[in-house]
């Protein structure tokens, strides 16, 4: 059958100013004959008050005493899409990319990003581009930037936390993701004049994301393209100026990652183009540090709710401390800290900062009984396992724990997507976490002014007041 034409499903539709949602659900019912419902709900509210992101964890929704099953369509910024569940849908639609779909995003996504962002790439010219980015974020590349990662650190900790009675912990945080991304991506210091307008025009191009595709003054999304002009032009001087450190030997092939951007040659001897470098660079300043800011305000959240693994925490790495003697981190000492990352795969579960992407149908196909239209998108959402009590008991508490041993089965806990697109950067964030929480966990203690703070999703899940924090500058290790 095709999923919108079943008698027996309950029609609900809804509108959110970037989420017109027409959904076909299973009706459960004790009686064979089902009469078909209709429901217009129209919100008025975006993902603030989090309405979607339920939709999305728990994979149905309830009206009345209805039940409405996890295979539905909706129209996302004004495309046919379907939802698929989890973790079923994750392996379907990972194990089947570039098969029966492809990566996909929206066509205004798309406009923002650029065509030659990593992120809209598939197929050969995917692997392609992946294969470069791979030289840069792979283990082995990673390990001579952790003494980097360090220093900023420890300068960010110096300037934004030691002093300090209160601190906007979100904004701060950023303040310190970005650090670490301007500085490795493109070696631009937070004392450069250029980092604060680089810096202010990443969130603005972030904020038009997942918007109304309206580019008139006034709508976020005219904004998030003010914002990418603006990194565009910026970037541009950048390339320019690492072009020349290069020929002149001033620089390396392993400077930073513009700099294994523009040297390193895909299988077929051909260099990256300054417009690919240009999208990349902007994709890589946003996504290499909106994520990991968004998802350590978490972990400072929970672990502060949470004492005992606070505890637990602090001892993992007043160890590591002890070893190392005031000897510098390396990569080693991260991979050692296995509780605290325990801490942050917890945090992943509970608040992913990306809930859902996208794929596109290549061509009609089945799924669950239902037949998925070429040219449709489809998504799927971690929301969905990530909080089944069948793989997670007692979903809605704190518990690292889970994560000891082999953790939960394959495609429950996917925070960083899964298949050919699985989020590249996944080891760069581990590896910044690890060391922002090794030096903030061994001196300072925190203290959430409102523990109760609301979360707003949009596209992130966000303070709403942007995680007013109390700290103290512990006097002994």
């Amino acid at each position: 059958m095709t999923l919108v034409s079943s008698k027996h499903f309950l029609i609900f539709k809804g509108f959110f100013p970037f989420f017109s949602v027409t959904c076909v659900f299973r009706v459960v019912t004790s009686t064979q004959n089902v009469n078909l419902l209709l429901a217009t709900l129209h919100f008025k509210v975006k993902l603030h008050f989090q309405i979607i992101k339920e939709f999305f964890k728990t994979g149905f929704l309830m009206l009345a005493s209805v039940v409405i099953a996890q295979t539905f369509t909706t129209h996302l910024l004004f495309e046919p899409a379907v939802s698929v569940g989890a973790p079923d849908g994750n392996k379907f639609l990972f194990a089947n990319e570039n098969k029966l779909v492809q990566n996909s995003w929206p066509s205004p996504v798309v406009k923002l990003l650029g065509k030659h962002s990593l992120a809209i790439k598939v197929g050969d010219e995917h692997k392609k581009f992946r294969r470069i980015f791979t030289t840069f974020f792979n283990p082995d590349g990673l390990q001579t930037f952790v003494p980097r990662i360090e220093a900023i650190t420890l300068d960010h900790m110096a300037k934004h936390w030691e002093g300090k009675d209160t601190i906007r912990g979100l904004a701060t945080l950023k303040e310190f993701t970005f650090a670490v991304a301007a500085d490795l991506f493109a070696s631009v210091k937070d004392n450069d004049p250029r980092f604060r307008t680089l810096h202010n025009a990443t969130e603005d191009f972030l904020g038009g994301i997942l918007q109304i595709p309206i580019d008139l003054p006034g709508a976020a999304y005219h904004k998030g393209r003010l914002g990418r002009d603006t990194l565009y032009t910026i970037v541009e001087t950048i390339i320019a100026e690492r072009k020349q450190e290069l020929e002149q030997g001033t620089a390396t092939s392993r400077k930073d990652l513009l700099s294994v951007l523009l040297t390193t040659r895909d299988e077929e001897g051909v260099i990256m183009s300054d417009d690919a470098v240009k999208d990349n660079m902007n994709l890589m300043l946003f996504a290499g540090h909106d994520t990991s800011s968004t998802t350590m305000s978490m972990v400072l959240k929970y672990l502060y709710l949470n004492p005992e693994c606070l505890t637990e925490v602090i001892q993992e790495q007043r160890e590591i401390a002890k070893d190392k003697d005031g000897a510098p981190l390396d990569w080693n000492d991260t991979r050692k800290m296995k509780y605290t990352w325990q801490a942050v795969q917890e945090t992943l579960r509970l608040q992913p900062p990306v809930t859902a992407t996208f794929r596109v149908a290549l061509q009609d196909f089945q799924y669950g009984g239902y037949t998925i239209p070429k040219g449709w998108k489809a998504f799927w959402s971690n929301e969905r396992s990530h909080c089944d009590p069948k793989y997670f008991p007692n979903p809605e508490k704190f518990n690292p724990s889970r994560f000891e041993g082999s953790g939960p089965p394959p495609y429950v806990f996917v925070p960083f997507g899964g298949g050919p697109h699985m989020c590249l950067g996944n080891e760069f964030a581990r590896t910044e976490m690890m060391v922002f929480l090794h030096h903030i966990v061994l001196n300072f203690e925190w203290k959430m002014v409102d523990p109760d703070e609301p979360i707003s999703v949009d596209p992130m899940p966000l303070f709403k007041r942007g995680l007013e924090l109390q700290i103290r500058k512990k006097q002994n290790l």
